[in-house]
Order: structure tokens, then sequence, then C-alpha cells
């Protein structure tokens, strides 16, 4: 474990070092910061991945946390199945753009999403504040 910690604190410091250079190349350059955008764009996936693979090691190593996980991501399925079945698909026209109708169903979806779980969250918080209150 030591050595991962010694291998990661390495490879930060690197990435910092390349993001001060590309930051200094735009103070002395006065372009656009291409190759800062692609610099980002490489830290957003190396990032993704780090996250992707201590996440799965996590759950590899811990049954527990597996079957959470499995739980928690079958109600954001039927979630997710609810709201697009909710959503409506009328086409839309906004002055010169027209909406079709599976961007208007793919819209609906995600709002509905929004609305499903904002409500799920405040039932778990009303829920844990009685449950809460109950205990005392």
């Amino acid at each position: 474990m030591k050595a991962l910690n010694t291998i990661l604190t390495v490879m930060i410091a690197a990435l910092a070092l390349a993001g001060i250079v590309f930051y200094v190349l735009i103070l002395l350059e006065k372009n656009q910061g291409g190759g800062m955008i692609i610099y980002g764009e490489i830290l957003v996936g190396v990032t993704a991945v780090i996250a992707l693979f201590f996440g799965l090691s996590n759950l590899a190593t811990n049954p527990q946390a597996l079957k959470k996980s499995l739980i928690s991501l079958a109600v954001f399925a039927i979630v997710g199945i609810l709201s697009y079945v909710s959503a409506g698909e009328s086409p839309l026209e906004v002055g010169d753009i027209t909406i079709t109708e599976s961007t208007s169903k793919l819209v609906g979806t995600g709002i509905y999403m929004f609305y499903f779980l904002a409500m799920i969250a405040v039932l778990a918080m009303v829920g844990f504040a009685i449950k809460k209150s109950l205990n005392k």
C-alpha cells in the first residue's frame, strides 16, 4: 500500500508540474490555451480511470458494499424507467428550432428523474429525522 501511495504522489507531482508548465506557456505566448485544454481533457480521463479503479477494487474486496451498490443501481434504474415512461414526447417549435419527439422524451425523462430523486431525498431526510427523534 505504501508503494501505491508513493506512485500516486509522484503522478500527482508530475501532473501538477505539467499544469504549471502549460500555464506559464499560456502567459508567455498569449495564445488561446489549446494545450491547456488538451491537458485538462487528459486529466479528466486519468482521474476517471483512477476513480473507477479504486471504486471497483473497493467493491471487489467488500461484498457488503457490492450488495448495497447493486441495490442502489437497481433503484436508480427503476427511477430511470419510471421517468422515461412518464415523459411526454410532443414535438415543439421554438423560433427556427424544431425539437423532435425523441429529444423531447429525453429532456422530459431528465426532468422527471430530477423530481423523483429530489422527492426520494426529501422523504429520506424526513424519515431519518423522525427515526432520530423517536430514538431519543
